[in-house]
Formats: structure tokens, C-alpha cells, sequence
């Protein structure tokens, strides 16, 4: 009997370890990052190749602003939308807000990002109802027309906003890595 109460205090704990270090990494991610959200009015080639065109206007209108000062950045964000959708005839508006989003995964090159609630800025254009484009702005991993780094110093950038652990979990391609990202996506499944 005791054995079974020492196994179940120990599986206890492990599991209350586990889950206190995923919601520590993910609210380190979630508090440190800042994601740009792009939705389409529909799924329709059209729409889709009108997203893609507004993300890389976005993208050229908000460098130089700082994605922190998030007044700015939203406005610049939905002007350059709006400016391309007037400029092309195309019948919908674009409309901008900053607030906490949920993200699925993303990898980008040699860093995976759990799912889960991110501080961004979400651009909807019309109806909002198709297919969707994201990225990370802060620190800047996206650069117009790709989904890559922007440069080396972005993943310096990233390095240093994050506590080493959390870093390394997400940076690398180990298995044990993986299998953190697994747990990570679970315990954020459950909130």
C-alpha cells in the first residue's frame, strides 16, 4: 500500500511539474511575441492571391514602425489594406485590431512555435471567412512575400527575448524537443 501511495505522489508531482513548466514556456512565448494575422474574404483563388498582395503591402508599410507601439502599427496595418483594396477596385474593406489571438502551430526554418493565445494584429479583410496568412512581427520573422527570417538578427532577437529553456525547446529538431512541444500543445489544448 504504501508503494501505491509513493508511485501516486510521484506521478502526482511529475505531472504538476510538467504542466507549471508548459504554462511557464508558453506564457513566456505568448508575453514575448507579437504575430500578424491576415484573413481572406473567402477561399476563392481570387481572395487568396488579394490576401497574400494586402500582407505584402502590410508589410511594406509598417517597416520602421515599431509592432510595440500598437496604435500606429494597427492604423498603418489597415491603411495599407484599405489603399490596396480602393486601388484595385476590389469591393470589400479591410479592418485592423490588436488584441490576443489563438495561433496554431508554425515552424519557421529551424524554430517550431506551439499552438496557443498570442498578443497580435489581426487584419480581416471583408467577410474574413477564408483561408488565413500569419507571421511573427515581433521580433520580425516575416518579410513580405515570405514566410523566412528576416535576417539573422531576428533570430538573435528571439534568442534574447526568451528564457534560455524556452528557446531551446523550440529551436531545435531533437526529439526530447519535440516531445516538449507536444506536452506544450497539450497543456495549451486544455486552457
Amino acid at each position: 500500500m504504501k508503494r501505491i501511495v509513493l508511485l501516486i505522489t510521484f506521478i502526482s508531482m511529475l505531472i504538476a511539474a510538467v504542466n507549471a513548466y508548459s504554462i511557464d514556456a508558453s506564457r513566456d512565448l505568448e508575453n514575448n511575441l507579437i504575430r500578424l494575422h491576415i484573413l481572406a474574404e473567402s477561399n476563392s483563388d481570387y481572395d487568396q492571391s488579394i490576401k497574400l498582395a494586402v500582407r505584402d503591402r502590410i508589410l511594406d508599410a509598417v517597416n520602421g514602425i515599431s509592432v510595440k507601439d500598437t496604435a500606429e502599427f494597427v492604423k498603418a496595418a489597415e491603411t495599407a489594406a484599405n489603399d490596396y483594396l480602393e486601388t484595385n477596385n476590389i469591393p470589400y474593406r479591410a479592418r485592423a485590431e490588436y488584441g490576443r489571438f489563438m495561433f496554431p502551430e508554425k515552424e519557421y526554418k529551424n524554430i517550431t512555435l506551439p499552438a496557443g493565445e498570442y498578443r497580435g494584429v489581426r487584419v480581416i479583410l471583408g467577410s474574413g471567412s477564408g483561408h488565413n496568412w500569419w507571421c511573427v512581427m515581433y521580433p520580425p520573422l516575416c518579410v513580405s512575400g515570405k514566410d523566412a527570417y528576416a535576417d539573422r538578427g531576428a533570430q538573435s532577437e528571439l534568442k534574447n527575448l526568451l528564457r534560455k529553456d524556452t528557446y531551446d525547446v523550440i529551436s531545435s529538431d531533437s526529439s526530447e524537443n519535440r516531445i516538449s512541444l507536444r506536452i506544450i500543445d497539450f497543456i495549451n489544448s486544455l486552457r
